[in-house]
């Protein structure tokens, strides 16, 4: 928040704000500006003009501040109205008590002059235009005010609260003009001091006659002081008070706006679960899973499988309220046969100063994107398992082949041998294509010794390593028993090794460790190659997925040998988790319980 702008803000500071001053009509029109048009008349014919691009604005730093927020309170003839009229009603009451007391006074002529006088000032209220040059001379009419005040006083001597009506003025004068109105009310009081005394052409000859026309000549001075500077107080905190209000507009205006331009379903909450705002997606997605606003959840709300029910306390809003912020988490809306994919984000929302100011949920319609992915993994499902038969039977005559001839004596022996590797490298793809379809990782779970595993995936890999000239050691214990699918686990070590030995250079090695550590059994799988960025490690074990190294270097692969090691470890209650620096190597390491949970037991992990 900027400081207090003060009311005789210096000329450059006003050219500032009005430099500052957003685009937005609405601020256009506070400030009695009005909008420039577009073009100056109508259009006429001609070629058209080649654009011109603009010249790009200055980067602008905070909230644009309008001009007329930090403007003044207003002085209009509306507010001094109210003013006169408190003065007038003072006089008619003034009237009335004389009309009781002393009936002839009325006719007298210093009340008369008193009468005519607010008249005049009366008048030249209304006379004064509510803007422009002329709008100055409002400030005769508290003066002319304080003068009859003068006649007013002299014409009651015996009722000293007369002088009193004094204060009316002083106060219009003190918090409704600049610092050059100030000595008019103080040179008004004098006057009216001194009125009886002009009166009685004779100054007064005791102390309490020099008190009675100085004390009320101090007073004004002090009221006068005192109210000019709670005015001018006052109008810094309204401007700040409209700076604040003026940004916060512009910050509605502009999250309605922007939450009714996506294509998401943008809700916020405040901290007491009220909403604040939420666009019309936001209805839509509602009413497709029948929200019920006292549960705050949906009754047709499922989960990626798209027909498993969520409970109410496992859908969006409620999770976020519970103070949860997630990203990403995708479910189905809708009843079966016209159901709607969506992606759920929330996030909780804090000031600078840490303060808690609600929860904001999003979820984008990604129905069209779910499709296409589902469509695409059931074709390479259905091409897997086409592909797979007639590989089948070709790695089958080969070993027939390899079994019944002397493919040496025959000089057919190295070929023979690259259809055959081939094959196999092909029925391995597809075997990782079957598995990547699968909706569940299956597991047969049995006590397994994954130190023996660690050796033979070693043992395995100890060719392919040896050609690429890389040194593969296996640093593991005698035996380490878990239970867990040994068959899967070694598929698991199998993709580890075959990606350290593919992804490291000639004279590179690669480290296989297995420890254990109280309830859970640590692979790790270390290598020296060429290691993963920040941004790919962040997206490698999805599917598909294939590191920019990988892909400008053309080496073979389709990304999935990662997301099925994934799926396999999180399938025995593990988890994978990776460190690598560009240049320096990668660390694979797979933390697995040593014991699986049982039936109705609360998972490890």
């Amino acid at each position: 928040m900027s400081d207090p702008i003060p009311v005789t803000a210096r000329p450059l500071r006003r050219a500032a704000m009005a430099q500052r001053q957003p685009q937005d009509p609405r601020f256009r029109d506070r400030g009695g500006a009005r909008p420039a048009s577009t073009q100056s008349g109508p259009a006429r014919p001609g070629p058209a003009r080649p654009a011109v691009a603009p010249r790009p604005a200055p980067p602008t730093v905070g909230i644009a501040v309008p001009a007329a927020a930090a403007a003044p309170l207003p002085r209009t003839n509306h507010l001094f109205a109210g003013a006169q009229f408190a003065f007038i009603a003072s006089i008619l009451m003034l009237g009335l008590y004389i009309g009781l007391t002393s009936t002839w006074t009325l006719l007298e002529p210093d009340f008369l002059i008193g009468l005519s006088l607010t008249a005049a000032a009366t008048s030249l209220l209304f006379a004064v235009p509510p803007s422009g040059k002329l709008r100055g001379l409002l400030v005769l009419v508290p003066t002319i005010d304080i003068l009859a005040v003068g006649f007013f006083r002299d014409t009651l001597p015996n009722l000293p609260t007369s002088g009193l009506l004094i204060v009316i003025p002083v106060l219009w004068l003190a918090g409704g003009f600049g610092v050059s109105a100030l000595p008019v009310p103080v040179f008004g009081a004098i006057f009216v001091s001194l009125v009886p005394v002009a009166r009685a052409a004779a100054w007064p000859t005791t102390p309490g006659g020099w008190g009675a026309i100085c004390i009320l000549p101090a007073l004004v001075l002090i009221i006068t002081v005192t109210v000019h500077l709670a005015a001018h107080q006052l109008r810094a905190h309204e401007g700040r008070a409209r700076i604040a209000l003026a940004a916060a507009t512009e910050a509605a205006a502009i999250a309605t706006t922007v939450s009714e331009s996506v294509d998401a379903a943008v809700a916020f909450f405040r901290p007491d679960g009220t909403v604040a705002l939420r666009n019309e997606v936001t209805h839509e997605q509602a009413r497709l899973s029948g929200f019920d606003p006292k549960t705050r959840a949906g009754v047709h709300v499922y989960g990626p499988d798209r027909k498993t029910r969520l409970r109410p306390d496992e859908q969006v809003i409620n999770r976020a309220l519970r103070g949860e912020s997630f990203r990403g988490d995708l479910y189905w809306v809708g009843e079966p046969g016209d159901q709607r994919a969506i992606i759920g984000n929330a996030r909780q929302v804090h000031t600078d100063d840490g303060t808690f100011v609600g929860t904001i949920t999003v979820g984008h319609d990604v129905t069209d994107l779910a499709n296409a992915v589902a469509l695409r993994e059931a074709f390479l499902i259905d091409v897997s398992h086409e592909l797979r038969t007639p590989l089948t039977s070709i790695i089958g005559y080969l070993d027939l082949l390899t079994e019944g001839h002397d493919l040496r004596q025959l000089g057919l022996e190295r070929e023979v041998s690259t259809i055959q590797r081939n094959a196999e490298q092909l029925y391995a793809i597809i075997g990782d294509l079957l598995a990547a379809g699968d909706a569940e990782m299956r597991v047969r779970i049995a006590l397994t010794d994954v130190a023996d595993i660690a050796r033979q995936s070693v043992g395995a890999i100890l060719p392919q390593a040896s050609e690429a000239g890389v040194v593969v050691r296996a640093e593991v214990p005698r035996h380490v028993e878990l239970e867990g699918d040994g068959g899967r686990l070694r598929q698991v070590l199998d993709n580890l090794l075959s990606n350290a030995v593919k992804y490291t250079p000639r004279g590179g090695r690669v480290v296989v460790t297995v420890a254990v550590d109280g309830e859970t059994c640590t692979v790790n799988v270390a290598d020296t190659g060429i290691g993963i960025s920040p941004d790919d490690q962040r997206q490698l074990f999805d599917r598909f997925f294939r590191a920019r190294e990988v892909r400008d270097d053309a080496r073979p692969g389709v990304g999935l040998g990662l997301s099925i090691v994934k799926s396999i470890t999180e399938a025995h209650h593990g988890w994978i988790t990776v460190s690598s620096r560009p240049g320096r190597g990668s660390t694979f390491t797979v933390t697995l319980p040593l014991r699986q949970p049982r039936a109705g037991a609360p998972s490890a992990s």
